[in-house]
């Protein structure tokens, strides 16, 4: 990592022509001043690296973050706020490990997807730890979202679900002939077109 040393020297004498030498003396002046333009350095860049980092997260992960650095700003914290900050670390690692897992989650639903009107298996691992085979039908699945046609409150709460849900893929199961949901993370098994294709969950 690299600073701008003729920067922070600069700043430096700003702050040396500001200060009251003939009170202080300039050496003292001198040192505080570089001092803090080291000190105001470091903290741009730090910023610079997080906004840089931010940039690449996913909006789940970054609203986390943020609620987390809210918290950890304040002066005072009561009962709850230990709580919650438990609550958001623990979304945290959960959202940084589905946005790390977001190229595996891509090919599984290109696969799922690839199906259209056919049937396709799917073996996964459902939230109480069985494991579940559904028949689902993509195509059919579309026929049942409302698209444009949604409400804008219907609209935001599918991004929102999105957002916070990565890994869950809704999907249409053809024996229940109800919408349900896929989770893409826990996903063992996918027969589509006569070939199976096989994962590690």
């Amino acid at each position: 990592m690299t600073y701008n040393r003729k920067a922070i020297m600069t700043a430096a004498w700003e702050i040396v022509r500001k200060a009251n030498v003939a009170l202080y003396g300039f050496r003292v002046i001198m040192r505080r001043a570089l001092k803090a333009a080291w000190a105001n350095a470091k903290h741009e860049r730090a910023m610079e690296a997080r906004q840089a980092k931010q940039a690449k997260a996913s909006p789940e992960v970054v609203r986390i973050q943020d609620e987390i650095a809210v918290l950890e700003s304040k002066t005072h914290w009561e009962q709850p706020d230990y709580a919650r900050i438990g609550v958001l670390r623990a979304a945290l690692r959960a959202a940084q490990e589905h946005a790390a897992a977001a190229p595996d989650y891509a090919a599984k639903r290109d696969l799922i997807a690839s199906a259209g009107g056919r049937f396709c298996a799917v073996t996964f691992t459902k939230a109480d730890g069985t494991e579940r085979t559904m028949q689902v039908q993509p195509a059919t699945l579309q026929r049942h979202v409302k698209g444009d046609a949604a409400t804008e409150a219907g609209k935001r709460a599918v991004q929102t679900r999105k957002a916070r849900h990565p890994h869950l893929l809704p999907v249409w199961d053809a024996k229940a002939r109800a919408p349900r949901s896929v989770n893409l993370a826990t996903i063992s098994r996918i027969a589509v077109d006569g070939i199976v294709h096989e994962y590690r969950a």
